[in-house]
């Protein structure tokens, strides 16, 4: 059954997860931005191309907090396994329809239909009832089996919205695929935002339009007058 949220699909693992996401996404942007201001260039093809990079720092972030990972074919990206779930951390490319489009490509398509690694398939089988095989060549099968028959790992979907001005939102959903082949996402979540330093200071300014206005408070000052002689 598909997860109702990220937290649900992440488990114990989705505040840490949720911390290393917004650092890696945050410091990958600051990297782009400033070579796209270095580069002086007019368009932002080259920033964009952040994709990748964004997609293999969550990867080995992920790893050397010894989280699984999983091969996405045909193109080979690797990406993060957190409680039997993809994580995958993507740029939004600045086009109304990308997200419900975010499987166009045959190595997304493989994200939406990737099984367990075989490991977890093996933790599984241990803690399930079956019968116990008579050899190896048959705890195999047993295995492919089961494999085949499990269901798919759901894909967390990391939102990144960005231009080279400005890191804009960073958000999450559980992924999935309609009849259509089209993107459907549950329990969208934000993850990040920047202050706004305009609304903390308004907030503490009482509005024109409301109010009674004070004026200053002057006291009377004695003046020195002619003395009596």
């Amino acid at each position: 059954m598909l997860p109702d949220s990220p937290g649900d699909a992440l488990g114990a693992q989705a505040a840490g997860v949720r911390d290393l996401v917004v650092d890696v996404v945050r410091s990958r942007h600051d990297k782009a931005a400033e070579a796209h201001q270095v580069s002086g260039s007019r368009y932002g093809l080259g920033f964009g191309s952040q994709w990748r990079d964004l997609l293999d720092d969550t990867h080995d972030a992920l790893m050397e907090r010894e989280f699984r990972s999983h091969k996405l074919a045909p193109g080979g990206h690797k990406v993060g396994v957190v409680n039997d779930c993809l994580v995958y951390v993507w740029r939004v490319p600045d086009d109304p329809n990308a997200v419900q489009d975010f499987a166009s490509s045959p190595t997304r398509q493989n994200g939406f239909a990737a099984p367990p690694p075989p490991a977890m398939l093996w933790e599984s089988l241990l803690t399930e009832e079956v019968e116990p095989a008579e050899d190896a060549s048959e705890a195999a099968e047993t295995a492919s089996l089961m494999e085949a028959v499990r269901d798919t790992m759901p894909l967390v979907l990391v939102m990144v919205w960005s231009t080279p001005r400005q890191l804009q939102s960073i958000e999450w959903a559980v992924a999935s695929l309609d009849d259509s082949g089209k993107v459907e996402l549950r329990g969208q979540e934000s993850l990040w935002k920047p202050e706004s330093v305009a609304d903390d200071v308004s907030s503490e300014v009482e509005s024109f339009d409301s109010g009674k206005p004070v004026g200053p408070t002057i006291e009377p000052r004695e003046q020195d007058g002619p003395s009596d002689a």
